[in-house]
């Protein structure tokens, strides 16, 4: 066994050791941050660099290789240097490419020093993630977005937005000052319009929180289907904060849901560099929620002004219109006077010569009439002498048809009636043997009885 040592002894040969191996070195590392903490007073940041078996840009899977790290003075301005350039905040499940040096401490253990941090590296893999969202929504969303001379386009982008914007679904955290200003802005506006805002209230940063206001959109339109309400514009608004924090909003589950809206959606998430590709889908993008607030109201008083010109148009058109109308009405005016003299004179005349014709016409109109009745009185008399005349005959002649066809003249040409019980038989149904019958000839009244009865198929009467 050999001599023990000290653990003192023991950590400052393994300090050696390292110092000669790693000493006056500096290695660039890619690796994921995690338990990052900040330390404001000292300006120092404590963390970890982590590597998963399968890297991602949330870097879930299983754990390969983890250090503590730590950013002195030096380390802490490259970090606000890194945060100033890639607008992002240093944090966890960040994936960063830093250069670090190997430092032993007997008592703190082996720890990383970052050195320097590559802002190119994380600017790149962001834009790896964006692109890879751009090339999904297109492939996943093709009847959504689209890309059209080089520029992606939406569904959302082709929605006509109302001149007059008055019904807005605002989407933004019930705490966010954004949404106050907004509020604010719109409420407080110098012209006195007025608004019917419909909150929807949910988080709107952190990239774990993209499925939740996803879901947003989806409880609007139910909203708008349930109530009748066809909504102007969706407001998109935060407050200030973290560049980070608009990570949220270049996830596919949101500009995928904004693309599709049915509603015209109106961003104003707070970043005054990059747009994020949910703004590349919406239908109007700007910086800050006043900004959009700003835009409401002017695009309200441009079609107030719009309606106040053609206001004024109108005026002035109604106005030349009554003018030349006026003078058109003068020239008619005097043309009528001049017309009506002239009319007058002509039926004076024409009166004139009438009351001369008025005068004789009854005259003869009498003495024709006189005459005219004369003939009518003729006419009349000798139209119902013929009449008369014609009646008679007619008389004459139905008086021989009735004489030719009464019973005793039926009787004088040789045919009978017969009689049972004092009626007269029409049908030999009616007779049965033993019957007493009356048979009446012309002036003879004959008594019978019936012996015999048979069907007689005769022709007596074929002369």
């Amino acid at each position: 066994m050999s001599t023990p040592m000290r653990l003192s002894q023991l950590s400052l040969l393994i300090q050696d050791l390292l110092g000669d191996a790693f000493g006056f070195q500096r290695f660039w590392v890619v690796a994921q941050v995690s338990n990052h903490s900040f330390y404001g007073q000292k300006g120092f940041h404590y963390f970890d660099l982590i590597e998963t078996e399968k890297q991602s840009p949330k870097g879930k899977g299983s754990l390969v290789a983890k250090m503590a790290a730590v950013a002195w003075s030096a380390g802490a301005a490259k970090i606000r240097d890194f945060e100033s350039v890639t607008g992002q905040q240093f944090g966890n499940d960040m994936q960063v490419l830093v250069e670090v040096s190997v430092d032993f401490h007997p008592v703190y253990g082996l720890k990383l020093t970052l050195l320097d941090i590559d802002a190119r590296f994380t600017l790149g893999l962001q834009e790896q993630q964006r692109q890879a969202t751009i090339d999904r929504l297109l492939a996943e969303c093709p009847d959504y977005v689209w890309k059209s001379e080089g520029r992606l386009q939406s569904f959302n982008q082709d929605l006509a937005l109302s001149p007059v914007v008055q019904k807005i679904a605002v989407v933004s955290s019930r705490t966010a000052a954004g949404y106050e200003d907004f509020l604010h802005s719109l409420n407080h506006n110098p012209f006195g319009y007025r608004f019917s805002i419909d909150p929807f209230f949910t988080t709107v940063q952190g990239e774990n929180n993209a499925p939740a206001l996803a879901g947003i959109f989806a409880e609007i339109i139910r909203t708008a289907e349930d109530a009748g309400i066809d909504y102007d514009a969706v407001v998109i608004i935060r407050g200030g904060g973290a560049s980070t924090d608009l990570l949220i909003f270049d996830q596919f589950s949101i500009a995928s849901v904004v693309a599709a809206c049915p509603f015209p959606v109106i961003t104003g998430i707070g970043h005054q560099k990059n747009e994020t590709i949910t703004d590349l889908v919406a239908h109007t993008a700007l910086k800050t929620p006043t900004k959009v607030a700003e835009f409401i109201i002017q695009r309200n008083r441009t079609f107030e002004n719009s309606i106040t010109g053609l206001q004024q148009s109108l005026i002035i058109r109604a106005q030349q219109y009554l003018t030349g109308t006026h003078q058109e009405l003068q020239v008619l005016k005097s043309a009528l006077v001049y017309q009506a003299q002239a009319s007058l004179f002509q039926q004076h005349n024409s009166l004139q010569k009438i009351k001369s014709i008025v005068c004789r016409q009854p005259f003869v109109t009498l003495a024709n009439e006189n005459a005219a009745i004369k003939r009518q009185q003729q006419e009349l008399v000798t139209l119902n002498k013929n009449y008369l005349s014609r009646q008679q005959l007619h008389i004459d002649n139905l008086l021989r048809l009735f004489k030719m066809t009464s019973p005793e003249k039926v009787l004088q040409r040789g045919f009978a009636l017969i009689e049972s019980k004092g009626k007269i038989i029409s049908s030999a149904d009616k007779i049965n043997i033993g019957d007493e019958l009356t048979i009446v000839l012309s002036g003879t009244a004959i008594e019978s009885t019936v012996h015999h009865k048979k069907t007689y198929d005769g022709k007596p009467f074929d002369l």
